[in-house]
């Protein structure tokens, strides 16, 4: 409903826009009408156009999904997965002390910033600063490991 209301209102806004220019042959409700259906038409072609466009991506999302989900048994994939994980583990361990530390309690026990800076005797924000750096570090050593990283994770959905 809310786009028709538009359609009508983008015509009404062309027309007066433009009303010095234009020369009307016919009734201005006649010319309204057809404006209307054109820009109607338009949206309609506009729409298929980018409904046909998600669809493609979407069928090629799907079609990449089915072949990691198809590898993700192989032994090679194992391997990488493997690769990779020791790949974190020794980024995450090259961290400073108390960023490792805080960054560990955050992700792997899964404790709120808050508990973090109750259980170590340090402010929120301060939590936040070692999370953020902590994340600041993986995504610059593993750049590289990105593809990677992403058909693991989807995989282990």
């Amino acid at each position: 409903m809310q786009v028709s209301r538009d359609l009508v209102q983008d015509a009404f806004f062309a027309l007066w826009e433009k009303a010095d220019q234009l020369e009307i042959n016919q009734s201005p409700k006649a010319y309204l009408y057809q404006a209307v259906k054109n820009s109607c038409l338009n949206y309609n072609r506009h729409l298929s156009i980018k409904q046909s466009a998600e669809a493609e991506i979407q069928n090629k999302i799907s079609k990449l999904e089915k072949q990691v989900y198809k590898n993700s048994d192989s032994p090679y994939y194992s391997l990488i997965e493997l690769e990779l994980e020791e790949k974190i583990n020794e980024v995450i361990e090259s961290m400073p002390d108390k960023c490792r530390e805080v960054f560990k309690l955050s992700r792997f026990e899964n404790l709120k910033n808050k508990e973090i800076a109750k259980k170590l005797n340090i402010s929120v924000k301060t939590v936040e600063k070692h999370i953020s750096k902590a994340l600041f570090i993986l995504r610059c050593n593993l750049a590289d490991y990105l593809g990677v990283l992403l058909m693991v994770l989807i995989t282990k959905l």
